[in-house]
């Protein structure tokens, strides 16, 4: 069990990548701290955390908020005693086109999808920087090194995620604390629904993967728990691509193959 005894946050853990990481943590040994706006379906994902056998508490909040982060880790080290690592995956989705892009929309994804990683990742990582060990890890994204067109903020936001993960392991590793950024390629999940129920379009995302599929949130959560574990005691500020190999490959600039060739939109929800 990778995260036996273990404490963790996961933040945007109420469904997709940030549930199947929560639950896999759980399955590995974890007990876990699930935070995210969305109160039921926190509650959902702490039931299964529990049913693996591990304790899970809830933790309602909003990222992008200074006072929630801290909430957050005051919350978790109550919860647990300690804090031995965070994966920090909530984002907000804010689809437009650059020329049409507001600053209300600019704000929302740049609000919880970066500056929410970092101030999450800093009010856990105070806690671990205490005890001289812990795990952060950043949910970034494809979309973080291939700029995803029409997607508004949203390729900024996740290239700012990488650059925050190598500055957080630059500056901690030497203190005990590792920083790794995870980028996931296309997996469907509750938030980018709107896109794979379309069949046209979810085969023109499998096209642009060598893999010649999809990905799975379960797979992703892999990558999350093994960074999170002491068998990654040495990867610090790096950059794992779980992916298909979807970033090496020139297919993602042909809108045509990556959207179907029909309008791009997403879910919120």
């Amino acid at each position: 069990m990778m995260l036996e005894g273990k404490k963790i946050i996961v933040t945007g853990a109420a469904s997709g990548i940030g549930r199947a990481t929560a639950v896999l943590a759980a399955r590995e040994g974890a007990d876990v701290a699930v935070a995210d706006i969305d109160r039921a379906r926190a509650e959902e994902t702490a039931g299964l955390v529990q049913a693996e056998g591990r304790e899970a508490i809830v933790i309602e909040m909003d990222t992008s908020k200074a006072a929630d982060a801290q909430r957050m880790a005051d919350e978790a080290t109550a919860a647990f005693g300690t804090i031995d690592g965070i994966v920090c995956g909530a984002i907000k989705l804010q689809p437009a086109k650059l020329e049409e892009l507001t600053e209300e929309g600019w704000d929302r994804v740049i609000d919880v999808g970066l500056k929410g990683y970092f101030l999450c990742a800093q009010a856990a990582g105070r806690v671990m920087l205490e005890k001289g060990s812990g795990s952060i890890v950043f949910l970034s994204s494809v979309g973080g090194v291939q700029a995803y067109n029409g997607a508004g903020a949203y390729s900024v936001a996740k290239a700012g995620n990488v650059m925050l993960g190598n500055l957080f392991g630059v500056e901690w590793g030497g203190r005990g604390v590792r920083a790794n950024t995870v980028l996931p390629g296309q997996v469907p999940t509750p938030m980018t629904a709107a896109m794979f129920d379309d069949p046209e379009i979810a085969a023109g995302r499998a096209a642009v993967v060598p893999m010649g599929r999809v990905g799975k949130p379960e797979e992703i959560a892999e990558a999350c728990v093994f960074l999170l574990s002491d068998r990654a005691s040495y990867v610090n500020a790096a950059t794992l691509k779980v992916d298909g190999g979807q970033a090496e490959s020139k297919m993602m600039h042909t809108p045509g193959r990556n959207w179907g060739g029909k309008k791009m939109e997403y879910s919120a929800a």
